[in-house]
């Protein structure tokens, strides 16, 4: 039964990564099983959720800002329901809280009600108890991944792991989504069977660190770069390709300390994607070992090069961050010059901003001036635009 009211409509504005569009169809689910549609525009929904992302200061200001937008509207006499969701949120709730609920709630006084990534299950109630429904049915036997509104293409995300547990020093993640936690081989390939054959046919599989999928903690940190260690996700792939439904995979996200040979090899099966994205941040080893990174310059290069190797064809794309604590620009012409060697098809390059509660906000002084910050980035920026491979995928 849906909610038999006036029909009410959302809407929904996601920031960030793949995860948290994920996490918005999920909630479109939720709303449209509840009878609550989607709206055309911001300025007609009863309900706004702001999916955040916190991996910036300005991702965290872009949430911020809806404020000015939602005090106009009330100014029109439109009052939506607000609801605030994702990686901001997800700082301030669990065992691992980066930052106080009541900061969040003095930022943003025009949000109704804050949900973590791993409450969206609790949504239904939450309406419920703010009277946006009269009743709850969401339909016993449907699955959440069969209630979630997809996009028009025939391209879907599907998760198969959620939280993090590397703790990067600069990163939010593990904060945000918590522990990682693995999804059932059975529940993932019940998702893409179902996806196939509503018409789904590239599929990403979703994970922070897609590598480390299926494996305990005292065995995922013992992995290194180029092993010959059997990783699960491995096998996770190629049960993938065996659906005949599926016509191409991706995956995303992925990193160099965990990249076995047995993963490069999966590359080669025949619905691969032709991109591959794996974060490298820095080019200099005493860089990585302040940002926790478990990998060295030597080992990434030398993961590249049998990459390339396997899949000649294949472009590579990564992630770099400029002005990190304590970066020499000695050390940051060690990052133009693996840049300029790689040959990236993608690169995201990104001033370091100190982000509250993590390692490096504690512990290090952000001691590079903007200035020199916003010269790295346009000096690396032109070095990756002289240098990027040129092919399409």
């Amino acid at each position: 039964m849906k909610n038999t009211t006036v029909e009410k409509k959302y809407h929904i504005e996601t920031l960030g990564c793949q995860a948290n569009e994920r996490d918005s169809q999920s909630i479109a689910g939720i709303f449209e099983s509840l009878g609550i549609m989607k709206a055309k525009s911001i300025s007609e929904a009863d309900v706004v959720v702001i999916n955040t992302c916190s991996v910036r200061q300005k991702s965290e200001d872009k949430a911020y800002g809806f404020g000015k937008e939602l005090t106009k509207l009330k100014k029109s006499g439109k009052t939506p329901f607000v609801i605030m969701s994702g990686c901001l949120v997800g700082s301030t709730k669990g065992e691992r809280v980066r930052f106080e609920l009541s900061e969040l709630q003095t930022r943003v006084p025009w949000v109704n009600v804050f949900i973590s990534p791993t409450e969206i299950r609790e949504l239904p109630n939450i309406l419920l108890k703010n009277k946006i429904v009269e009743a709850i049915d969401l339909g016993i036997n449907l699955k959440e991944y069969e209630r979630a509104v997809r996009g028009e293409s025939k391209s879907a995300f599907v998760n198969i792991a959620t939280g993090c547990d590397n703790f990067c020093t600069f990163c939010v993640v593990p904060y945000a989504r918590g522990e990682e936690i693995s999804r059932s081989k059975e529940d993932i390939l019940d998702e893409v069977n179902h996806l196939g054959s509503v018409g789904y046919q590239h599929i990403t599989l979703v994970g922070q660190n897609v590598n480390s999928w299926g494996l305990s903690k005292d065995v995922k940190f013992k992995i290194r770069s180029g092993s010959d260690f059997n990783l699960p996700f491995e096998d996770l792939v190629r049960s993938v390709n065996d659906i005949e439904k599926v016509k191409k995979i991706s995956f995303i996200s992925s990193n160099p300390f965990d990249f076995t040979t047995g993963l490069i090899n999966a590359l080669t099966l025949p619905k691969m994607d032709n991109y591959l994205h794996i974060a490298i941040q820095s080019g200099n080893d005493e860089v990585l070992k302040r940002m926790n990174r478990r990998h060295t310059v030597e080992e990434f290069r030398k993961l590249i090069t049998l990459i390339r190797k396997s899949k000649p064809e294949l472009a590579i794309g990564t992630d770099i961050i400029v002005g990190f604590p304590g970066e020499t620009r000695e050390q940051f012409l060690d990052t133009a010059k693996l840049v300029e060697w790689a040959k990236f098809r993608v690169a995201y390059i990104a001033m370091y901003s100190a982000r509250k509660g993590t390692v490096a906000e504690k512990f290090f002084k952000d001691d590079v001036e903007r200035e020199e910050k916003k010269w790295r980035h346009a000096y690396l920026t032109k070095i990756f635009e002289e240098n990027k491979s040129t092919f399409k995928w």
